[in-house]
């Protein structure tokens, strides 16, 4: 009788430090990007140099994300949100934003509902 209750007891705790673990290498992978992103003298590869850092990133984690998206912000003094600007044309001050989305799919499924999703943005500025 107690012996489905701690399955089911053990099962969660596996599922969610699974969850957990891939959860950090989502935002690990997004800060990776962002950082990397920020570092390259050439701008027009902002782009493809935080894409790629990012999928290296989530990759030592063992995940493969779903997206990657970069968006470029020009800095501006108003509250209201930064207009986005093609990464091409960025310049120092600007800030690069990379969202990494991944698709979290359970183990146990009938219990834990099949899967959800995982997302991480981070923002930094080009110094």
């Amino acid at each position: 009788m107690v012996f489905p209750l701690f399955m089911l007891v053990l099962a969660g705790i596996l599922d969610f430090g699974f969850a957990l673990y891939t959860r950090m290498t989502v935002i690990n992978a997004a800060g990776a990007g962002a950082n990397a992103a920020v570092m390259v003298s050439d701008y027009s590869t902002v782009s493809t140099v935080a894409t790629g850092a990012a999928d290296a990133a989530a990759a030592q984690g063992g995940v493969t994300p779903s997206s990657v998206t970069t968006i470029c912000l020009q800095t501006t003094s108003s509250i209201t949100a930064p207009p986005t600007i093609a990464c091409s044309s960025a310049k120092l001050g600007d800030s690069v934003s990379v969202t990494v989305n991944y698709t979290y799919k359970t183990f146990f499924p009938l219990m834990f509902g099949a899967s959800f999703n995982m997302s991480s943005t981070v923002q930094m500025v080009i110094s």
